[in-house]
């Protein structure tokens, strides 16, 4: 099985659509939440991912948030989405497809990683297996064993994802890495009265 990644042109559901690897990927993959570059995907397994993640750990995570060549407003996410999603796989064999109903084989199930900007309303209908939200600036080396611990969790069963499918529940977010603010405005009762 080849490890597919790049930069995904537009496609709907959990397919894989037209991917572009950068020739010169050097240090940094840039998503934003407009344009051509909206997502970053990897199509493999969970090994074959964290294995490029390390091999790559100097790569920088940036969000690029740009409105016309103006940064846009402050409340917008800076944040990046990594999803781990479900994804056809028409080479697996019938018996791990069965197989796959009852216990997790992460060793040959191949998975779909998109990095994206972090956008709310894009992001709660996105179906994912697992959802981490990182900072804009991260470098691959300071999430991959996170994300490796994560992603090799035990998987919900089917009558759990039943469940939340059917009652509309968010995907959990496991945060990984967030800026803190870069000001807090304390306003003490003092300062209040005196207004």
């Amino acid at each position: 099985m080849k490890l597919i990644y790049g930069y995904e042109m537009a496609t709907p559901g959990a397919h894989i659509g037209h991917v572009v690897c950068p020739p010169l990927l050097s240090r940094k993959i840039t998503v934003s939440s407009g344009g051509n570059t909206t997502r970053w995907i990897f199509y493999g397994t969970r090994k074959q991912i964290i294995q490029w993640m390390r091999d790559h750990s100097h790569i920088i995570l940036e969000n690029s948030v740009f409105n016309g060549g103006h940064p846009s407003d402050s409340h917008i996410h800076t944040e990046l989405v990594i999803d781990l999603q479900y994804a056809y796989d028409n080479e697996q064999s019938y018996a791990d497809f069965i197989k796959s109903y009852f216990v997790d084989i992460f060793e040959v199930e191949r998975v779909k990683v998109e990095i994206r900007a972090r956008v709310e309303s894009k992001d709660s209908s996105i179906a994912s297996l697992n959802r981490s939200i990182v900072a804009s600036g991260t470098t691959l080396g300071e999430i991959v064993d996170d994300l490796e611990k994560e992603w090799n969790k035990p998987g919900e069963s089917y009558l759990t994802q039943t469940v939340h499918l059917f009652n509309d529940e968010p995907v959990h977010n496991h945060i990984i890495s967030a800026k803190p603010p870069t000001s807090v405005h304390v306003v003490s009762n003092e300062s209040q009265q005196a207004h």
